[in-house]
């Protein structure tokens, strides 16, 4: 069984190289800021559980590495647990109660609580700066080719047009088009688009669509029947391509296929849809003179998009690269890279309304073992696949604990809300079934996502 070990050898330790120096960015952000307030920590942990290596610094904060790698805390002086969720009751002297936590007023321990979150955004805003600070921001235009008889067409749609805004958000490139697909699947979306230097509106009812990729992971998303618009010059060949045997070369211009004009890159799958094993004759340019040729297209088998696969006539040819770099100074760089936590963002909470709401089923939940399939995958890409994956789970972590449930970070600092507008704190017995009732929500959810992981695991080796 494969899928098992390498989650053992390869997908586990990438997920724990990812997840502790995110654990440790988190606690540090509360630590940071409770020093700012000269609040003490007696204990920094990574990890819960019983103590495998540690020290104490010359503040008396005790610094540890704990046997459980799932998470952890940084208890403060005068707390009752690791959470800080009540004191301890225990007597403290004058001097000890100046530096302990539940005596600091309502906006320190507002900004103590904040800081663990705030410092993952932070962090995955500071790599994505210097990601597009030194590689670029990748870029492709929105300007779209049109699949024939497709959402898009049916819309009114044709390929030239311009995105603008889709389903109520601006569309800048087209990267952001595949976030709504992946947001509202099936959905119909409003839709504005420029065509010749005109601004129309419309809607564009989609394709549902619901595929299981290679690791039994659900994907449920919108097919809207666009795509950049790529012009057809031939940037490659994948292996035993007809057309490189007809003698075409990168970089020639393909015009006409069976009479009928190439306008674009993904046209040439409708022009030789039913062409498989038949020859067609092809025109194309190079050095500006055009010439002919006759193609047998091959039968490749692809899924569409629910995962059924079927026959296919392909030339065996890729387009040249149509995604752009913008290089941006420092400032350009840190504004595109809180534009992309920002959106990442937006996406998590609002698909986590969805599945509140059942709009959205909750096997899409995932829990470690997804995490760790994903971070073993992730490191197969390379250090841009891993560096990603270790942005996406930044936010994810900060926004996560940001929830108004309570032990979460978002459920204190609800209950700060409470304190500032009632004038005094949540009383104790209302705070302990809040916390136990947050306790059973978080625990439920973990238990559910960690059940998906093992049904997707299991549904695998099923007879």
């Amino acid at each position: 069984m494969p899928d098992f070990a390498s989650l053992f050898t390869t997908y586990l330790p990438y997920f724990f190289l990812v997840l502790t120096p995110l654990v440790f960015v988190h606690e540090f952000g509360h630590y940071w800021v409770a020093r700012r307030f000269g609040i003490h920590a007696e204990v920094f942990s990574i990890g819960f559980g019983p103590e495998l290596v540690g020290w104490t610094d010359r503040n008396g904060t005790r610094w540890k590495i704990s046997a459980i790698p799932l998470g952890g805390f940084v208890r403060f002086l005068g707390d009752n647990d690791a959470a800080s969720a009540t004191h301890d009751g225990e007597p403290l002297s004058a001097e000890q109660r100046k530096r302990a936590f539940f005596t600091q007023p309502l906006y320190a321990r507002a900004a103590v609580v904040a800081g663990g979150p705030a410092s993952n955004l932070i962090f995955a805003v500071l790599l994505l700066t210097g990601y597009f600070y030194f590689a670029g921001e990748p870029y492709t235009p929105p300007t779209i080719a049109v699949t024939a008889d497709g959402p898009a067409a049916r819309a009114g749609l044709q390929s030239g047009d311009k995105i603008v805004r889709l389903g109520g958000k601006s569309i800048d490139r087209f990267e952001d088009i595949p976030n709504l697909q992946f947001l509202y699947p099936g959905r119909t979306l409003p839709v504005e688009y420029l065509r010749g230097g005109h601004l129309v509106t419309g809607e564009i009812e989609p394709k549902y669509c619901e595929r299981t990729d290679k690791y039994n992971n659900v994907a449920r998303y919108s097919d809207f029947g666009m795509d950049p618009l790529i012009p057809p010059i031939v940037g490659g060949f994948t292996a035993n391509s007809p057309a490189a045997e007809a003698g075409l070369k990168a970089g020639d211009v393909l015009k006409e296929i069976d009479g009928k004009p190439v306008g674009y890159f993904t046209q040439i799958p409708e022009l030789i849809r039913d062409k498989a094993g038949q020859p067609v004759t092809l025109v194309y340019s190079r050095d500006g003179k055009d010439y002919t040729t006759t193609i047998n297209p091959q039968v490749d088998r692809a899924p569409d998009c629910n995962g059924k696969e079927g026959p296919v006539a392909r030339l065996r040819i890729h387009p040249v690269a149509s995604t752009e770099i913008r290089h941006h100074g420092i400032v350009g760089s840190m504004g595109a890279g809180v534009r992309h936590v920002w959106g990442m963002t937006t996406m998590f909470y609002t698909s986590m309304a969805q599945i509140v709401t059942a709009k959205r089923s909750v096997d899409e939940l995932g829990g470690p073992i997804r995490i760790a399939k994903a971070a073993g995958e992730a490191s197969y890409a390379g250090w841009t696949g891993v560096l990603q994956l270790v942005i996406a789970m930044s936010v994810v972590l900060g926004v996560f604990n940001l929830l108004p449930v309570p032990v979460l970070d978002g459920g204190h600092l609800a209950m700060y809300l409470y304190e500032a507008v009632r004038g005094r704190p949540m009383g104790l017995k209302a705070q302990e079934v809040s916390l136990k009732i947050g306790f059973v929500l978080v625990i439920g959810l973990a238990l559910l996502a960690t059940f998906n992981d093992i049904k997707g695991i299991l549904s695998k080796f099923a007879l």
